[in-house]
């Protein structure tokens, strides 16, 4: 009789355990930023775009034309935010160097690259790691901002860092 009843209860919890098993296979990774990740990304300037949240940063960072360098104390700034993403376990993110569309397009390509680079190196500084496709040059071909102005093309002189989640 022992038996008998032991086999169903043995049945039930195997059942049951295959169930459980299923059902940690089947839970989709979460996705999104994580309350504290989206607290510093707001402070820290970024603002969600549907595509992840961006950091434009003209308002930070401006090139002069024909420039990419960094100056120091925002080359300071830029490894403070890195070192601030880390510590919420963001630790990667693209970086988009883009021009105005004076000069010729494949010297603006270059150029765009180069202020990607500058801005990636203190990221770098801060933690972060990327990828070669993740510190990319766009050249003149995705404005911000109309080149038939001088504020427009200031405004298109520019590096974004995207961050998505994983």
């Amino acid at each position: 009789m022992t038996q008998t009843i032991a086999r169903p209860i043995r049945a039930f919890f195997m059942l049951a355990f295959a169930a459980l098993l299923a059902a940690c296979q089947s839970v989709p990774p979460p996705a999104g930023f994580t309350p504290a990740q989206i607290a510093v990304l707001k402070a820290e300037g970024f603002v969600e775009d549907g595509l992840g949240w961006a950091l434009n940063m003209p308002e930070r960072l401006l090139f002069s034309t024909n420039e990419s360098s960094v100056p120091a104390e925002q080359q300071t700034r830029i490894t403070e935010t890195a070192a601030k993403l880390v510590a919420v376990g963001i630790t990667t993110a693209r970086v988009e160097g883009h021009t105005d569309s004076t000069g010729a397009a494949a010297y603006n390509l270059t150029l765009s690259q180069a202020r990607a680079e500058a801005v990636a190196a203190p990221m770098l500084a801060g933690g972060m790691k990327f990828t070669a496709d993740q510190v990319v040059g766009r050249g003149e071909t995705v404005p911000m901002s109309s080149n038939n102005t001088d504020e427009g093309r200031q405004d298109n002189r520019r590096v974004v860092v995207i961050v998505t989640p994983r």
